[in-house]
């Protein structure tokens, strides 16, 4: 029989190893303890691990793409792997038990100690290589000892099994095709090889993220294959493909001292599922990473925990870049989420990745303006030690340096960026390129592009839009960014020096933020521009015009500019305004008080009122000094307007100057004629007035007539100026101008008044004039013809209400024997004078008792012959050209005013006969008589005569044949009788 090849020398092993645990019963022992520690403990289940360990250390020895290969024949498990074969160095480090044959750095489990993961699963085990083969077996070590009378030493508890891997012996089996190592381990019977296999196909996947030498695992029938695509500035995508299709995506950086892999789902990366640190395969040491970390640092024999002493914060270094070479975007991902450490390790790493992410530039920033560092800066900042000038080092480059590039902690942009540094905003690339130290940065929790180009050069390193949403603010609270709110934006914003386009772009972008009363309360202290320039601060201090289009400089409100104008304000507290508020500004009445021609304050009021309603605007604008022609100043309300129509209504000597025909060509005549500049009737307005202290002609007076105070004056100014001849002309003007027009159906309104005393058609003031169309005072008073009569009505002369200047033109009328009125004029004329003078409205000290009154007939006759009418049936027996007939009712009030008697009081009469009597009801023509002089229940007697005859005695003597006599409550009526 030919004996098996021994390549490596086993039998000289094993005769050494045999001979010292013949010596040393106590070394056989220890060697038995070890191994099954080992199996037990640090390698109880790492079998696929450890064997993977080997085959990517073999591929990474040979330089090939390692390929691991797991399969079942029957209760044999092969695993077999590609790369360089077993060597005579491997073979001692296995035999040793404490030793490795590891001598790169590079490798990492290249026949340890951690081949004893083998043992978990057998007893019987091949090692066969392209270079030998060899054979771990405990029988064969049972069989050695007692050949070699070594006695197996009792164990404590029980009997002690001797070592499996101390002795090997060579086998001529090889490999499988395509294979340069392969593990055939033939499995114990109480292991379950199917579950044995689904642990491994489990593990497949991290096996291949681990050890980048193994490229493929296949496990049974299904394999798992990694693959890598470089995506620049260090990242590379890695893929693992699994079976049905399944593909798995990490994005990979590789730092000084560790590897970090981040899971990528639907092409965006994630964070990582609590783990545990893989050096470089998984440990006992658990963690709560946002990525996997595979670190070069030291371990404990079985990997499984760390060497006491390890620099875990050394591990942190890189990370940031890491994160930089992420898309901006994507890099809050690997901010560690606050939460308790999930180990001692964990804590100590989080804090150094905290740190690191904390003090690198890496947050992406809004790209900013470039500026030239000021001259006056570089000095300034010489003196300070180089961590403070580290915010400005690119400033203090040179005058010429750019702070743009790097402010506070912002990465420069690459050269090839440059001809962008005057956007706000640069082209991705750019974007990228704009970190910044994350302490530095200041967030706003949902910037938008609108608002983000506003702020950047405000606030200087500023997140981009993308990290500012409220899912990155915990992140941004661990990086410790600078949360910039509302009110710090508002308090940034005074002192600004922008168009007010800008703010108003400001205040748009804003807007969606002001959801309530309290972000409504933060913006307070916003800036605003005024139309005038200035900048002040409050929204709540400003009015705003939303009808003016250009900015005008009122500068005694403070009004925002129409540029910057926008809802916000208004929620913010800004009170509208319009022209006509502006022009009726207490403010403005002040300043025209103290300086009424102030070039700026002319300006100002004049190009508002080409925007404001002149009927709304106050009378005391007529202050405003212009220039008339001569170039001297007079107030607004004492010029008119080149061919004002008003100047050939006025009185030669009429205190008016013409306005500088320049300024109609700047401002308009509507312009100028809404500050009081005249073209027509000008009108003095004022709500709540106090006093007659307008300036109107006899005002006073008017203003005595007044039972209260008016609740608003409006009244048409210089009448007293209109020319006699001119009124004909100036009503029709009045009746005209709507304005006016409004003022004349005020009957006790100034204008009416006064139109009534002062004004003239023919030398008639218009309250003694009739409307054409009123028959009260026909034949008395003249009418008002050939103008408007009804817009004129409040102002004509009122039946209804007798002034004493009414009352004297009417006794006057009366008593004239060219006028000739009718009778009922005659006596409704002298009724509605009684019943003044009853009712208290005439003074009779105005009214001397006249000579000659109206009779009934409608004679004028002397006082002394006329008796004023008090009981009607005397005007049936005097004659009535000496009876003075007005009100039975008020007929002592007339008889006053005319200083005439009664006639009842001068002449007496007694009725001749005495008559059948009777009462009303029994009598026919009682009934009769009833109905016709509509008595309700006459009390007294009813005397019938055939000829009813009264004897006059007193003033008159005579008698007279009447109809009906009345003595007391007796009625003395003449029968009807039929003619022959």
């Amino acid at each position: 029989m030919t004996e098996t090849a021994d390549p490596f020398g086993t039998s000289e092993l094993r005769a050494a190893v045999l001979a010292a645990w013949r010596d040393s019963p106590t070394r056989l022992r220890e060697d038995a303890a070890t191994e099954a520690d080992l199996v037990r403990a640090g390698y109880r289940d790492r079998l696929l691990t450890e064997l993977a360990q080997n085959a990517a250390d073999a591929a990474a020895k040979a330089g090939v793409a390692g390929r691991l290969a797991v399969r079942l024949a029957g209760r044999d498990l092969h695993i077999g792997n590609t790369g360089a074969p077993l060597d005579l160095s491997g073979v001692h480090a296995l035999t040793a038990l404490r030793a490795s044959g590891k001598s790169d750095v590079g490798t990492v489990g290249r026949f340890g100690v951690g081949f004893t993961a083998v043992l978990a699963v057998s007893e019987d085990v091949e090692l066969r290589s392209t270079t030998g083969s060899l054979r771990f077996s405990r029988d064969l070590t049972l069989d050695a000892l007692r050949h070699s009378d070594i006695r197996v030493p009792a164990a404590d508890v029980d009997e002690l099994a001797p070592p499996v891997l101390r002795l090997a012996w060579p086998v001529e089996a090889p490999p499988a095709d395509g294979l340069d190592t392969e593990v055939v381990l033939r499995l114990r019977d109480d292991v379950d090889a199917e579950a044995l296999l689904a642990g491994m196909q489990e593990e497949a996947v991290d096996l291949l993220l681990e050890l980048p030498p193994l490229h493929r695992i296949r496990i049974g029938e299904d394999e798992v294959v990694s693959s890598a695509e470089d995506m620049g500035d260090g990242l590379h995508e890695v893929y693992v493909d699994g079976p049905g299709g399944e593909q798995r995506t990490w994005w990979q950086y590789r730092a000084s001292r560790a590897r970090w892999l981040l899971p990528v789902r639907n092409g965006k990366p994630v964070a990582a599922a609590p783990d545990v640190l893989r050096a470089p395969t998984r440990s006992d040491e658990e963690l709560s990473l946002p990525a996997l970390l595979i670190a070069n640092i030291p371990m404990q024999p079985d990997r499984r925990r760390l060497l006491p002493g390890a620099r875990l914060a050394q591990l942190a270094e890189g990370y940031a870049d890491f994160a930089r070479a992420l898309p901006p975007r994507d890099r809050l991902v690997l901010v560690p989420a606050p939460g308790f450490a999930r180990s001692e390790a964990d804590g100590l790493i989080r804090e150094a990745l905290i740190r690191e992410l904390q003090t690198q530039p890496w947050l992406p920033v809004v790209a900013t303006r470039r500026h030239t560092a000021p001259e006056g800066l570089v000095g300034a900042l010489a003196h300070l030690d180089p961590v403070a000038r580290e915010p400005y080092a690119d400033g203090l480059s040179g005058a010429t340096a750019s702070i743009g590039e790097q402010t506070a902690g912002v990465a420069a942009p690459t050269d090839a960026l440059a001809g962008e540094r005057d956007n706000v905003f640069d082209s991705s690339a750019q974007v990228a390129n704009r970190v910044a130290i994350p302490t530095n940065t200041h967030v706003f929790t949902g910037l938008t592009e609108e608002l983000a180009a506003l702020l950047v050069d405000v606030v200087g390193p500023l997140a981009i839009p993308d990290l500012s949403g409220r899912a990155q603010a915990e992140a941004m609270s661990v990086l410790d960014v600078h949360r910039l709110g509302l009110a710090r934006i508002a308090e940034l914003s005074g002192g600004l020096e922008r168009p007010p386009t800008w703010w108003r772009s400001l205040y748009c972008a804003l807007e969606p933020f002001v959801v309530d009363p309290l972000t409504a309360e933060e913006l307070g202290a916003l800036a605003v521009p005024l139309a005038d320039g200035r900048l002040v601060t409050g929204p709540r201090t400003v009015l705003s015009d939303d009808q003016l289009e250009v900015a005008i400089p009122v500068h005694w409100a403070r009004v925002v500019h129409p540029e910057a104008a926008h809802p916000l304000l208004a929620r913010l507290g800004a009170r509208s305004a319009t022209a006509e508020d502006l022009l009726s500004d207490p403010g403005l009445r002040a300043d025209l008080e103290d300086n009424p021609a102030e070039p700026d304050t002319v300006d100002a009021i004049l190009r508002l009122a080409a925007h404001a309603d002149p009927a709304t605007l106050p009378s005391w604008l007529g202050s405003l000094e212009l220039p008339d022609t001569e170039g001297e100043l007079l107030p607004a309300d004492e010029l008119l307007l080149p061919g004002a129509p008003l100047r050939d209504l006025l009185v030669s000597d009429a205190p008016f100057g013409t306005l500088d025909p320049d300024l109609v060509d700047r401002y308009g005549a509507d312009a100028l004629r809404a500050v009081g500049v005249g073209w027509d009737f000008s009108v003095v307005v004022e709500a709540d007035p106090t006093g007659p202290d307008h300036d109107l002609d006899d005002e006073p007076h008017w203003w005595s007539t007044l039972l209260d105070d008016p609740p608003e004056l409006a009244a048409v100014r210089d009448l007293d100026l209109v020319d006699d001849a001119a009124w004909p002309e100036a009503l029709r003007q009045l009746a005209a101008t709507p304005r006016t027009r409004r003022l004349l159906t005020d009957a006790n309104g100034y204008t009416a008044w006064w139109l009534r005393r002062y004004a003239r058609i023919d030398g008639t003031p218009l309250g003694l004039l009739r409307h054409p169309v009123d028959t009260e005072f026909a034949g008395l008073l003249p009418p008002f013809a050939d103008i408007d009569a009804d817009a004129f009505r409040a102002v004509l002369a009122n039946p209804d209400l007798i002034t004493e200047d009414l009352g004297v033109a009417l006794l006057d009328a009366l008593a004239d024997p060219a006028k000739t009125p009718v009778p009922d004029v005659v006596s409704r004329t002298h009724a509605r004078l009684a019943a003044a003078v009853a009712a208290d409205r005439l003074d009779l000290t105005d009214f001397p008792p006249p000579d000659r009154v109206r009779a009934l007939s409608g004679a004028v006759i002397d006082s002394g012959d006329a008796f004023v009418l008090d009981q009607p049936w005397f005007g049936l027996a005097v004659p009535s050209d000496r009876l003075v007939v007005g009100d039975t009712d008020t007929a002592s009030a007339l008889a006053t005013l005319l200083d005439l008697p009664l006639v009842s009081e001068s002449v007496t009469a007694e009725v001749v006969g005495a008559g059948r009597r009777t009462i009303w009801a029994a009598e026919p023509l009682g009934v009769v008589l009833r109905q016709l002089l509509t008595l309700t229940e006459p009390e007294g007697e009813l005397i019938l005569h055939d000829d009813l005859l009264v004897r006059l005695s007193g003033a008159i003597e005579t008698t007279v044949s009447v109809p009906l006599w009345c003595i007391g409550s007796t009625v003395h009526v003449r029968a009807p009788r039929s003619q022959s």
